[in-house]
């Protein structure tokens, strides 16, 4: 094989050509290589004014106010101030960005675009090769779609580069290939990295190891079945090729063999290997091997690279880090902390943040990385981690991850700051030319959604403009020495408070006496000697999760911990979340640390009709003492997941509502049997029914699809149901329809993964502004997750919305005062007003920004969690506890 670097084509984006030329009895099997783009870089020379500039080069700690710009073929001619920017050329076409952000094209090193395409169905998943546990010899090259509509959302969030990976089903996976989004082929996609020596490289090689390849075994009675496994297979295969590399190179004939030629690549330092791991030990093994072999290494995921962050950095090991809003999953993931990127930069350790796309979506890039800044890496930092940084994990730094001369115009105009949830992705460029454009909804679909609906021109809306962040409220004067003592009297002093009531209130003050809010003032107040005080930026009611399965379905994600679906029948009316419930959840703890005070957990999405749910506190020590209503609405599902469902589960829609049909049909003809004769042998899922039936408590239709949304209206008329409407994916598609009905709307969680099945193809973020613009009462949930991230946190999910149409105003109600509401609590909850319970959650800054951190959640009256004591426990007892209520809690020290 021969790698020669050409002389410049006259197509700038075009700088490298590989000759291949097989040695003496290799395997024929070509590189990869570039191929000329769809369209060369446009030759105008554009000068890009009035923004401001994030360069994210070397020693660049500060934004540039009043920057310039200057991009030619494709190129950087000069980012800087505008005062010291060059003499322009003649006629020089000239865009003014009215103070918009400028940054470098974001560099996402793990990602599954057009391998896991969208939809989300079988026919779509290339990512694994399941039909041996090693497969070297497999290329990602051979299974991207450059049509996955995932390509383009990852574009419109402002991705330009990235390192698409077979997944992690296998103990190796197959050869990643570095591109870059744009082109109608995967060769026009190729981007190879290059090291200083000027050497090629080639892309990566996926390996595995811990929970996902060990799955390997056991769902095929084959091996592996143990770690220990895993790895002896992988050190199998590098002796292999190490012997086979040695006989080639003394000129010895050899047998060619297409899996063995990629890790000799790796062993000659022309692939680099990308391991997934996740627990410390198998950070370690991953180590050990690549010592072994000699092989450049880098550490795909580390989750708890903090508990290693040390040696990595002595040893020069650089992460790429997936960061998730929640732990949990699986058990590998127990460990996750948002804290990591920062504790493992400042060890010294290269760090870079990816999406693992569709684990986080690459739409919400920016976002994913706000994760980082709020676990306490400063935003240059953070910025480094998904441009420069990134793009020297790659070996692509040499043409990209940085807004500096000569390198390729690859940027992203924002309208705010990086990470801030207000900032929207305006136009993503690659190679000088405009690859998204926000203003443009055949663009803006793929960034909001909506993108496969039959006519996007009608059902959605225009692009709305973006949110603007409102203004910190009045500094607030923090009294020192006056610590949580007293459980029956507290003071709260805050910034600003927003009451879910009225309009929020500055510079204002709480008295809570016995659990509840004794009185609501504007300034300080007379503050008690015998009070605890507190003080916050901002305080917000108690958060109130409408439809989640948290209680029921735990962290661990095994059969232990999971009770949110019986699948003994499609049937379950006579199941009580109650029943079910574990207040002492590991969870419930980490969502109370995160200001969600009450949850209406809720039986599955398995079963046409699912059970009761209930609703509860998040702190209690027992179901019962948590419970607030202990027997509930009615849940019932329709649409994919029920008609999927194994054992006596009905096959299609049309089953599935005609059991839920002939299920309350029975049930009333029984209740009326019952009235007549009390005789009549009592029927638990009826007994189930009966109060749905009798007006006295909803039933929560939980439904993405219009057309089951549909079929949810006709049950709920035909049975005169107070009915509710749970995830409506599609309920801005029937906006007239929901609003005649009277039916309030629990939207789903605003970063749920559109066309993760074909059910969710037409989510939109601005669903639950477009149902409240028109007056429906809306609500915002959680819902269900059954892999990584365990659970969502409601007030990002909030926050996302509040970004995406729906307002502050109105995305704090739907967490607080609408949901309290719906579930019949208001009376108690919801607000911040006289004589109601003292659930509150206490901020550092706007409860919607990224970076904002709770630092108390107040219930009943009583401090419930405090981030000054989480922050006090080593990073060891901050993970989630095994159980729940302990001292990973962040409440209280003595716990432990």
């Amino acid at each position: 094989m021969i790698l020669r670097l050409l002389p410049s084509t006259g197509l700038a984006a075009v700088a490298l050509v590989l000759a291949f030329v097989p040695a003496p009895g290799r395997a024929v099997q070509p590189p990869p290589r570039e191929a000329p783009p769809a369209e060369p870089p446009p030759t105008a020379t554009v000068v890009y004014r009035n923004l401001t500039l994030y360069t994210a080069a070397a020693g660049a700690d500060a934004p540039i106010p009043n920057a310039v710009l200057i991009v030619k073929d494709g190129k950087v001619l000069y980012a800087g101030p505008a005062a010291a920017a060059p003499a322009q050329p003649a006629d020089p076409e000239v865009r003014d960005l009215a103070g918009a952000v400028v940054i470098p094209g974001l560099v996402d090193t793990h990602s599954h675009i057009g391998l896991f395409g969208r939809p989300g169905v079988g026919a779509n998943a290339d990512g694994n090769e399941m039909s041996g546990p090693v497969q070297p010899g497999v290329r990602a090259l051979d299974s991207i779609n450059p049509d996955d509509p995932g390509i383009r959302m990852a574009v419109a969030g402002g991705v330009t580069t990235a390192n698409i990976m077979p997944g992690s089903g296998n103990v190796i996976g197959g050869q990643t290939l570095y591109v870059k989004l744009r082109g109608r082929t995967v060769e026009q996609m190729v981007i190879l990295g290059r090291l200083p020596d000027g050497s090629i490289i080639l892309g990566g090689l996926k390996m595995a190891n811990g929970e996902n390849p060990k799955g390997y075994g056991r769902n095929r009675s084959q091996a592996p079945f143990t770690r220990m496994k895993v790895a002896a297979l992988q050190r199998e295969q590098f002796v292999k090729a190490r012997e086979y590399k040695a006989k080639r190179d003394a000129g010895e004939k050899v047998e060619p063999n297409l899996d063995l030629e990629p890790l000799v690549e790796v062993l000659e330092k022309k692939r680099t290997v990308h391991f997934h791991c996740h627990r410390a030990d198998d950070l370690m093994t991953a180590v050990r091997i690549s010592e072994e072999f000699g092989f450049e290494l880098v550490l795909q995921h580390a989750t708890e690279g903090y508990r290693v962050a040390d040696i990595l950095a002595k040893k020069r090991i650089p992460v790429s880090l997936t960061l998730i809003d929640s732990p949990g999953g699986k058990p590998e993931t127990i460990g996750l902390l948002e804290e990591n990127a920062a504790v493992l930069a400042k060890a010294g350790v290269t760090v870079t943040i990816n999406t693992d796309d569709s684990i986080t979506e690459s739409r919400f890039y920016l976002r994913t990385g706000a994760i980082a800044l709020r676990g306490g890496l400063p935003e240059m930092d953070a910025l480094r981690a998904l441009t420069s940084n990134a793009a020297k994990l790659l070996h692509l730094d040499h043409r990209l991850g940085s807004l500096e001369k000569g390198k390729d115009a690859d940027f992203v105009v924002l309208s705010g700051p990086p990470f801030s949830t207000y900032t929207q992705v305006l136009e993503t460029h690659i190679d000088g030319r405009k690859r998204f454009d926000r203003s443009k909804k055949a663009d803006w679909v793929y960034q909001a959604g909506g993108f496969a609906l039959p006519d996007a021109a009608k059902e959605l809306p225009a692009p709305f403009a973006p949110t603007a962040a409102p203004k910190a409220g009045p500094k607030v004067n923090v009294l020192e020495g006056r610590e949580p003592n007293n459980s029956k009297k507290l003071v709260v002093l805050a910034g600003r408070i927003h009451t879910a009531a009225g309009p929020p209130i500055d510079g204002g003050s709480l008295l809570i006496v016995n659990g509840k809010i004794a009185a609501v003032l504007r300034g300080d107040p007379q503050i008690p000697a015998d009070a605890t005080v507190l003080t916050a930026k901002e305080v917000t009611p108690g958060l109130i999760d409408p439809f989640t399965t948290a209680g029921l379905s735990g962290a661990w994600n095994l059969p232990q911990d999971q009770d949110q679906d019986e699948p003994s029948d499609p049937n379950q009316s006579d199941l009580r979340a109650l029943d079910g419930f574990n207040a002492k959840e590991p969870l419930l703890d980490f969502l109370r640390a995160q200001g969600t005070t009450i949850v209406h957990s809720t039986p599955g999405r398995v079963n046409p009709i699912a059970g009761r749910g209930g609703v509860f506190r998040s702190d209690g020590m027992t179901a019962e003492g948590a419970a607030l209503v202990p027997v509930g609405a009615v849940i019932v599902n329709l649409g994919e997941e029920p008609k999927a469902a194994k054992g006596k589960a009905p096959g299609t829609r049309m089953a599935t509502a005609a059991l839920v049909r002939r299920a309350f049909a029975d049930a009333k003809a029984y209740g009326a049997k019952r009235a007549a004769d009390a005789k009549t042998p009592q029927n638990a899922k009826h007994e189930g029914l009966l109060p749905a039936l009798a007006g006295k408590v909803p039933v929560f239709f939980a439904a993405h699809r219009a057309d089951d949304i549909a079929t949810a209206l006709r049950l709920a008329d035909e049975f005169k149901l107070k009915p509710v409407l749970a995830l409506g994916t599609e309920a801005y598609r029937l906006v007239p329809e929901l609003k005649k009905a009277g039916i309030p709307v629990v939207v789903h969680p605003t970063m749920q993964r559109a066309a993760s099945s074909l059910e969710t193809m037409h989510g939109y973020v601005g669903n639950a502004a477009v149902l409240a613009d028109a007056g429906i009462p809306v609500s915002l949930c959680t819902g269900f997750e059954g892999y990584v991230p365990k659970v969502r946190v409601l007030r990002f999910e909030a926050a996302m919305a509040a970004a995406n149409g729906l307002g502050h105003d109105r995305a704090l109600k739907a967490i607080t005062v609408e949901p309290a509401k719906l579930l019949g609590i208001a009376d108690r909850f919801g607000t911040i007003e006289v004589g109601k319970a003292a659930d509150l959650v206490l901020y550092d800054g706007d409860p919607f920004e990224h970076a904002t951190h709770v630092t108390h959640t107040v219930v009943g009256g009583r401090v419930a969690y405090s981030r000054a004591e989480y922050l006090a426990l080593p990073f060891e007892r901050r993970i989630l506890p095994l159980l729940g209520g302990g001292p990973g809690a962040g409440c209280c020290l003595e716990g432990w």
